[in-house]
């Protein structure tokens, strides 16, 4: 499901102190529904070696060489967002060393369960939660009103808004947007 916070957690968990301590690399790639390997692989060796011109030139298969060879004994982790397909995971899945990368991970998120099942990661999965009322109407309150006293019927009004995002928190915080920038919302 899109807007979900996959993307969200994962950046969390990319950025925290005890993952920039741990890992040697760290590189991140969007793949998204329209993939190109190659931009993915760019994408990822940014990360892992100093890039030049001469590099983008280059064809897949070498690119996919040069990141496996840019991983090697290091503890690495990679981040692929928003896999859409199972040929784009058996395509990338290559580029990393099997031996010596003890403790190293590779974190990909997905709204497709054939994807998670075909990189074997069911038991390693998280499926992420629709946002209950409360956290919804939580995560409203503070994207669309801040530190606002608001009276009953506002409140009311808010949360039936809430209510209609379904518990997505990206739809919440777009619509909660929307109606603090428009000014939607006045005593």
């Amino acid at each position: 499901m899109g807007g979900i916070g996959k993307t969200t957690l994962e950046k969390e968990v990319y950025n925290h102190e005890s993952i920039l301590r741990r890992f040697d690399v760290r590189a991140w790639a969007t793949v998204s529904q329209q993939h190109n390997i190659k931009e993915i692989l760019l994408s990822l060796l940014q990360s892992t070696i100093k890039m030049d011109d001469a590099i983008k030139t280059k064809g897949e298969a070498e690119l996919a060489d040069m990141l496996q060879k840019s991983l090697k004994r290091k503890r690495y982790l990679i981040v692929l967002d928003d896999i859409w397909s199972c040929e784009v995971w058996d395509g990338m899945r290559r580029c990393f060393p099997t031996e010596d990368s003890a403790g190293s991970r590779i974190l990909l998120t997905t709204r497709n369960n054939e994807v998670a099942r075909n990189a074997g990661i069911e038991n390693l999965s998280m499926q992420m939660n629709f946002m209950y009322q409360d956290e919804s109407w939580n995560l409203f309150k503070s994207a669309a009103f801040t530190n606002e006293v608001l009276s009953s019927e506002f409140e009311t009004i808010g949360k039936k808004i809430a209510e209609k995002c379904h518990g997505l928190p990206l739809t919440i915080v777009v619509v909660a947007g929307l109606l603090k920038s428009k000014g939607a919302i006045e005593d």
